[in-house]
């Protein structure tokens, strides 16, 4: 009878942990993707990369299907690329149309403090890390005392496994 009650407990307790996980997850979500839609707009910016590059950096930001995705469009120093951001199985997802000419799928990792995560799932991707050059992560840093900035960050992948950082703080223009 004794382990019988145990073993009830430790059930109702590992789907209240489940439970309160999800609700995390959940609130997560939301406050990311809410944070990504305030960048409705133009933003610019110059974006120095740690291989000793900088680049002209042009953001903007629509939102698009109803509210149920956000698109961004970049330019960087003409090369223009487009992001998609909406929420997919209970997650923020963003699809990149890269100008490596590569599509890499990344997913919400963290959103804490402004600062939202994502990191690029390379199965997902069809990419390959050791084979591929591609982006590997992504951070945008919102910054509720001026909302009419924000940083923009991203690693690049090489074949060689090497990892190249840019980075830009942008300002709204619109």
């Amino acid at each position: 009878m004794m382990k019988s009650t145990i073993r009830k407990l430790a059930g109702a307790v590992l789907v209240l942990a489940v439970s309160a996980s999800v609700a995390a997850s959940d609130a997560m979500t939301e406050q990311a993707f809410a944070g990504l839609m305030q960048l409705e707009g133009q933003w610019q910016g110059t974006m120095a990369k740690s291989d000793g590059t900088s680049v002209n950096l042009q953001l903007s930001y629509k939102s698009k299907s109803n509210g149920s995705a956000l698109l961004e469009e970049s330019s960087e120093d003409g090369v223009e690329m487009l992001n998609i951001f909406n929420i997919q199985e209970g997650t923020v997802v963003s699809t990149h149309y890269c100008g490596l000419m590569n599509k890499p799928v990344a997913r919400l990792v963290s959103a804490q403090g402004g600062v939202i995560k994502f990191e690029t799932d390379a199965a997902e991707s069809g990419l390959q890390e050791g084979k591929d050059e591609y982006v590997n992560t992504w951070a945008l840093s919102l910054m509720p005392e001026d909302e009419s900035q924000f940083k923009y960050e991203y690693t690049v992948i090489r074949p060689d496994r090497s990892i190249i950082t840019a980075s830009a703080m942008v300002t709204r223009v619109e």
